[in-house]
């Protein structure tokens, strides 16, 4: 569940997440691939609470950023993790529907090079994810200090 609070003029998010880097995503093995064709929860290996507030993000234990950190913030399929991979064993559903950004992960580009892919409020039965509802919030926060 999303939950958002607004506090003089500031939202601040929160909800569940999972998370790799593009690197481990790319590095992933074999074994792990075919495993995320049915769970590609698999794929990610940082998760826990993800909350922004004001000029801090918060990924769980993993990673805090400043929005000085990030350089953009997208919603779009990668080739480490294409559309076929976030369909998975659910035969396209959602991300070959009408709606084809409907599972893509939000991609948070960093001002040292790295790029993070993060899962917001991940289902597994369907394959959906808030990322959407995020992305708004998520480039504001990192256009705080461009």
């Amino acid at each position: 569940m999303v939950e958002a609070n607004v506090t003089q003029g500031r939202t601040s998010l929160s909800d569940t997440y999972h998370a790799a880097t593009v690197d481990e995503l790319r590095k992933s093995t074999k074994p792990r691939r075919v495993a995320a064709v049915v769970d590609q929860r698999v794929l990610f290996p940082h998760r826990g609470r993800i909350e922004l507030a004001g000029d801090v993000l918060t990924l769980g234990s993993w990673r805090t950023l400043s929005s000085a950190d990030v350089l953009n913030v997208s919603m779009e399929f990668l080739p480490q993790y294409s559309r076929v991979t976030a369909a998975g064993a659910r035969g396209g559903f959602p991300s070959f529907g009408a709606v084809k950004r409907l599972g893509a992960p939000l991609v948070l580009d960093l001002r040292s090079g790295e790029r993070i892919a993060v899962l917001v409020g991940y289902t597994w039965w369907s394959g959906t994810t808030k990322d959407a509802t995020w992305l708004p919030a998520l480039q504001a926060y990192a256009a705080q200090s461009s």
